[in-house]
């Protein structure tokens, strides 16, 4: 046997079963909603339904079943907590002129968790997703390459990646969003997307700090340079998972708690989290689905039905969908 200073491998947990149920721990963390998880990990929800029943993001049908959540004639909006530019734009559906927000944001990344864990063996498909997720709601073109770069470093979670070859896959992965993003006249501010791929080498001497020492340097972060702190902060392997994530949630609230969550459950698998997550039990059960490449969904609950019980109080005797 040989005496190695170091493991030669690193054992993978559930692959990334874990990633949604600790985004969901995060965002309860983060306490944006004093009710339970919120929008984030909702929208979250209904594109990991998504990606079961298509095997791809397609735009319009994703955008049709977030509004489904939201309300209408007959039935109440169950998301808590949203963004107002969420607001604005699943307000604005119903004119059939979504109202895409044209700020820098990091809110897209912050749900596209599945797509990483879902496409995580196919890197291009991934893309694909991930920018369609974002421009759905965001016209600013390193938004939608954030978002890109954090599926990106889910997937490599997955794989227990960590350290420099976590960013060098979130890196990587946004220098091909860029390249697609550019060509592209749906997105503005594209100049400054260019600069963003670079962020990724700058933080190199960050792939082994403490998180304490991530804050110190990149402080706290908005738009999406938000992305990038999530991702320095999980970078760590050797880190306590609670803290980071209590660390994220006191610093950054519930999106870069979601976001540290979704890196480290994806890395460290289902667990036990010391958040109460409400509905923990489906979390779960949906992050071994994306895992598994399940294309089912109707045994599983109607996530309108799921999210009114938290938010109305109100438990309909079947929350599930019809055959």
């Amino acid at each position: 046997m040989s005496d190695a200073k170091g493991p030669l491998f690193s054992l993978v947990n559930g692959e990334g079963a874990g990633a949604l149920l600790a985004a969901a721990a995060g965002d309860v963390a983060g306490a944006w909603s004093g009710v339970a998880y919120s929008a984030l990990t909702q929208q979250a929800t209904v594109v990991a339904y998504h990606l079961m029943a298509n095997d791809a993001v397609q735009g319009s049908a994703l955008a049709r079943e977030w509004s489904e959540l939201a309300a209408d004639e007959s039935n109440p909006s169950v998301y808590r907590s949203a963004s107002p530019e969420f607001e604005d734009w699943v307000n604005s559906l119903q004119s059939g002129e979504p109202l895409r927000s044209s700020q820098p944001s990091a809110e897209p990344a912050a749900r596209v968790t599945p797509v990483g864990v879902w496409f995580r063996r196919r890197p291009e498909e991934l893309v694909v997703g991930a920018l369609e997720v974002s421009r759905l709601t965001h016209l600013d073109a390193t938004t939608a390459v954030a978002a890109a770069a954090f599926a990106s470093a889910t997937a490599a979670s997955c794989f227990a990646q960590s350290g420099r070859d976590l960013l060098s896959a979130a890196a990587e992965i946004s220098n091909q969003a860029l390249s697609l993003v550019v060509d592209e006249a749906t997105f503005t501010n594209v100049d400054e997307a260019r600069r963003f791929p670079r962020r990724f080498f700058e933080m190199s001497g960050l792939a082994n700090a403490g998180p304490e020492q991530v804050m110190a340097e990149l402080g706290r972060d908005q738009g999406p340079d938000e992305v990038l702190l999530a991702i320095a902060l999980a970078c760590a392997s050797d880190q306590a998972p609670e803290s980071v994530i209590r660390l994220a949630a006191e610093t950054g609230g519930s999106r870069l708690a979601t976001m540290v969550g979704a890196l480290v459950g994806a890395r460290d698998g289902i667990r036990n989290w010391p958040w109460p997550v409400p509905n923990s039990t489906w979390f779960a059960e949906i992050g071994r689905r994306l895992v598994s490449g399940t294309r089912e969904t109707r045994d599983l609950p109607v996530p309108y039905f799921v999210e009114e019980t938290l938010t109305h109080g109100i438990d309909r005797d079947d929350h599930f969908s019809r055959p």
